[in-house]
């Protein structure tokens, strides 16, 4: 059995996307599927520390607010920082990594049909160890889902097909996630929202995700443990505990299991440097930016928040 450490790889995509189609009802998750029933009152949360932080560009005075996002949450989460409501308020525009208000689930649908299912008679059970497949055999059963309903997924594709399954079962609501609170926000005030990447580009990590064999055993292995994982995250989140959180996410993880590396990579690595070149030029080109990503591209040396402080920005905790 793999050490619960290894589950922090995949409590990492907590910090990555998710989004649901008011119509359908579909939702389509890069998310670890996590319980965490915690007791906190409104106004706790409006004490709650999360991860904020503005940027200022000392040639222009241009400046950017970076929150860090939990991408499903509660109305414990609620209300917010005045300081973080106010910030938004001031902001000329809303930066998100999608607008998942727009995201048609047909786009969905025709990425998966053509890049993340086997066409040619292939099953993933064809693909797989025998120790992996009696594991997704006996997730299916206590999930109660049928075998036919996803044989001809993909690995990586069946990885987000289970977590939001899950999370469906237990009862969460992205509607409640930071990032839609946002949203919705912008959206009634008529506020221009930029997107830093689009569905295809966040699907294809999936499908072209180092090892996703291996993603799906260690999916398979940490969903049963991710209850207390879930319970550190928020409590870390609503401390603004940036350490704990770092070390939660990515530091442990990495250092016990090396070989990971790749994975880290291609999911936030590659994407804070890309996602800090569409700030910078934000930044340069003036106003004023109130972007909300997933937690974990915010934290730690590679993070986004470290990158744009070494371009020579004024970077300050609020």
């Amino acid at each position: 059995m793999i050490s619960n450490k290894m589950v922090s790889l995949l409590f990492a995509f907590i910090c990555v996307h998710l989004w649901k189609n008011k119509k359908t009802g579909h939702i389509a998750a890069y998310s670890l599927i996590v319980y965490g029933l915690l007791c906190f009152t409104s106004a706790q949360a409006a004490n709650d520390r999360a991860f904020f932080w503005q940027v200022t560009s000392p040639d222009n005075g241009a400046s950017v607010y970076l929150l860090g996002s939990i991408h499903f949450a509660d109305k414990s989460f609620y209300p917010l920082r005045t300081e973080i409501e106010d910030a938004f308020r001031q902001s000329d525009a809303l930066v998100v990594e999608l607008n998942i208000e727009k995201l048609d689930p047909n786009a969905y649908n025709r990425i998966v049909a053509e890049k993340g299912r086997y066409t040619d008679g292939k099953t993933i059970r064809d693909v797989l160890s025998k120790e992996t497949w009696l594991q997704l055999q006996q997730r299916l059963k206590q999930m109660k889902l049928s075998y036919d309903a996803v044989k001809h997924y993909k690995p990586g594709i069946l990885v987000l097909t289970l977590t939001s399954v899950q999370l469906m079962q237990m009862g969460f609501d992205p509607a409640l996630g930071i990032d839609m609170h946002f949203l919705a926000l912008a959206t009634q005030q008529k506020k221009k929202i930029i997107e830093l990447e689009t569905l295809e580009q966040q699907l294809d990590l999936f499908l072209d995700i180092p090892d996703a064999d291996l993603l799906l055993k260690e999916t398979l292995y940490s969903m049963d443990e991710s209850e207390q994982m879930m319970v550190d995250m928020i409590s870390y989140w609503k401390s603004g505990n940036e350490k704990q959180m770092n070390q939660l996410l990515f530091e442990d993880a990495i250092n016990d299991y090396p070989e990971f590396a790749k994975i880290y990579d291609s999911l936030f690595y590659q994407r804070n440097r890309k996602m800090t070149e569409k700030i910078n030029a934000m930044l340069k080109q003036g106003g004023s930016y109130f972007v909300v990503v997933g937690a974990g591209h915010l934290l730690g040396a590679r993070g986004v928040v470290r990158l744009l402080g070494g371009r020579g920005y004024d970077v300050v905790r609020r």
